[in-house]
């Protein structure tokens, strides 16, 4: 379904039981003068008469009591669509969140900015979108008190709170799985599905090993997915590391790469494992495997440690001898298709597990990179990369129940060119997008997020 921008405004001279329409607007879509229509905004709806005005713009205009009835937010540059006797605002996109702070300038606390970020990326297509947590949502008037970033009556931007419909469409963005697993969290995403029918995507976090299942027993994906167990006993790590002298164990349920281990097995000098603690990268060394698992473990293991996977080592293509894994950042576009937005080159810091930027890592420009390992083949590689991200997220979304919009996959490729997945975020960092090189690349990213929102909520 196709929609425009119209210009919408208040007027208290306009008929109670009225909308006012210009006359290109009833040409368009086809309305005489006097009928009925219905028009809605979100969840809310009522059916009123169509008043013809002459202007050549644009122009909707309601009463300001229409307007509280449909809880319209603002009036303004506002996206339309119309069908079967329907008129639609909006859409509706509400990004779900927790961690309130109160303070009108930052809301939601440091992630304020993020959340910000999203709404200015999406404003040229004039949707209506609000952030708010479930305390926000009054589920006896089936409203939302939810918090916009708009111009303000100076010209400036800011924050503001407006009493609004329930969204067609939910970006949810908990930021953590504690936060996720809460009964109030999962009760207002239920309530939401059960009493509006909105679409929300990229709900809940990945777990680690289900997506493991799902990728390495399908036929297009198996190839790129490295050898893992789950809850490995100390015979099957002993027999990986007899296998590929490196493995890693990852926490199943982990993120932000804590708790990581990486284990390396000499044949003539024990077991080297490296971890993060603190602020510092640490190396030990071993001469038993069973020592090793004791002594991060305990003597009684098998609970922590059955929590653990492990995965097969792969021998990265290095940036200054230090490994680089990547990055890459996807979308869903406007007309459902994935996308590729970004791939960021990350290398790991000296002597660090993983090349999260806490533990020393940075991102570094993928094209160098390349060009400099493989050079006339970089580009090559680089299509590999993206084709491979986007087979996996194609086999990945079979599997989920909601539709996904979003994706960052941490990918590697080895000395062969090979690519390989490590794993898969729901609900991925940006940290990418503060390189100078990517910075666009992040506004894109942002923008991506509305024009798949108006896709779910069929404004595309």
């Amino acid at each position: 379904m196709s929609s425009i921008i119209c210009q919408t405004q208040l007027n208290a001279k306009t008929p109670a039981k009225a909308i006012i329409l210009s006359q290109p607007l009833m040409e368009q879509w086809g309305c005489a003068n006097g009928q009925s229509i219905k028009v809605e905004i979100g969840n809310k709806s009522l059916i009123t008469r169509v008043v013809r005005i002459k202007s050549k713009k644009n122009w909707i205009i309601f009463s300001p009591n229409m307007a509280r009835q449909l809880h319209l937010p603002y009036a303004g540059l506002t996206r339309t669509t119309f069908y079967n006797k329907r008129l639609k605002l909006g859409p509706v996109i509400g990004i779900l969140t927790t961690g309130y702070t109160g303070n009108p300038s930052s809301p939601f606390g440091s992630r304020s900015l993020l959340f910000r970020n999203f709404i200015q990326a999406g404003a040229s297509e004039k949707p209506f979108i609000y952030v708010f947590t479930p305390e926000m949502v009054d589920w006896q008037n089936k409203t939302v008190s939810g918090w916009y970033f708009k111009t303000d009556a100076s010209g400036g931007m800011r924050w503001f709170r407006r009493t609004s419909p329930f969204p067609d469409v939910v970006y949810e963005r908990v930021p953590n799985r504690k936060a996720e697993s809460l009964s109030y969290v999962q009760a207002c995403l239920t309530r939401l599905k059960e009493m509006s029918h909105c679409q929300i995507f990229n709900q809940g976090f990945f777990n680690k090993w289900s997506v493991h299942l799902w990728l390495s027993n399908h036929p297009v994906t198996s190839s790129f997915t490295p050898e893992t167990y789950l809850s490995p006993s100390i015979q099957t790590l002993q027999k990986m590391l007899e296998k590929h002298q490196m493995v890693y164990l990852k926490p199943s349920g982990g993120s932000l790469g804590l708790g990581i281990f990486r284990i390396t097995r000499h044949p003539k000098e024990g077991y080297f494992c490296r971890f993060h603690q603190g602020a510092k990268n640490v190396l030990h060394r071993f001469y038993s495997l069973e020592k090793l698992i004791k002594y991060y473990f305990g003597s009684n293991h098998s609970g922590r440690f059955k929590k653990y996977l492990v995965q097969q080592g792969i021998r990265l293509i290095k940036h200054e001898n230090r490994p680089v894994d990547f990055r890459v950042h996807m979308h869903k576009d406007g007309s459902d298709q994935w996308k590729v937005v970004a791939i960021g080159s990350k290398a790991a810091g000296s002597g660090s597990v993983t090349t999260h930027v806490r533990t020393g890592g940075f991102v570094i420009p993928t094209d160098v990179l390349l060009k400099k390992v493989f050079k006339e083949n970089a580009k090559n590689v680089e299509e590999s990369i993206k084709s491979t991200a986007i087979l996996i997220a194609k086999v990945l979304e079979q599997q989920v129940n909601g539709p996904l919009g979003e994706l960052g996959m941490d990918m590697g490729v080895d000395r062969n060119g090979h690519v390989w997945l490590f794993e898969i975020n729901a609900k991925p960092g940006r940290h990418i997008f503060l390189h100078p090189s990517l910075r666009e690349a992040g506004r894109q990213s942002a923008k991506y997020i509305t024009d798949y929102s108006m896709k779910l909520a069929n404004f595309i």
